[in-house]
């Protein structure tokens, strides 16, 4: 299991404890992240604490991190991949905080992902997907190079918010 990438500007590390306040307070809590997301918002600490835990459980057998910013090691999000099928690799999600975004972080970290699963474990095809009106996170999605495959309605498992998922891939 690899537990931490750095690129350039940023470090995809796995959760830690000392994490807590400031992943809920630029995150997990931010209704208008979770809008475009399919995780549900966390709205009280006590419940961040629990979340925490179990990304920490997550994160210790699967290939998901925070998303630190190089200069002082603090989270401004996450970001995913999972193998769905021998060298098939799936982004489980990918989510920057608002006052992070637009600075070029969530391309930074696609890359990153996509580096993973092609140069460290041997990945020939890489899958993204967004909301049909998550207009930026389709455009970072197809700034990595990724090619529209087709739309497919979905339904929210949390809310039953019914969605059109636009779906991408990358070929190695």
């Amino acid at each position: 299991m690899i537990d931490r990438i750095e690129t350039e500007h940023l470090i995809l590390r796995k959760a830690e404890l000392r994490d807590l306040d400031l992943i809920w307070n630029r995150v997990w809590r931010d209704e208008r992240l979770a809008a475009m997301m399919l995780w549900t918002p966390t709205l009280t600490r006590e419940d961040a604490q629990a979340r925490l835990q179990r990304t920490m459980a997550y994160q210790r057998d699967n290939y998901g991190y925070f998303v630190c910013l190089k200069t002082t090691d603090e989270p401004i999000g996450f970001g995913g991949c999972r193998e769905i099928a021998p060298g098939e690799w799936d982004e489980t999600g990918l989510c920057i905080a608002v006052d992070w975004q637009g600075r070029g972080y969530g391309k930074e970290t696609l890359r990153a992902l996509v580096g993973l699963a092609f140069r460290e474990l041997g990945g020939r095809v890489f899958h993204a997907g967004c909301f049909h009106e998550n207009i930026a996170s389709a455009a970072t999605i197809r700034s990595c190079g990724f090619v529209y495959v087709n739309s497919h309605p979905e339904t929210r498992e949390r809310d039953g918010f019914e969605y059109l998922c636009d779906c991408y891939e990358l070929r190695r």
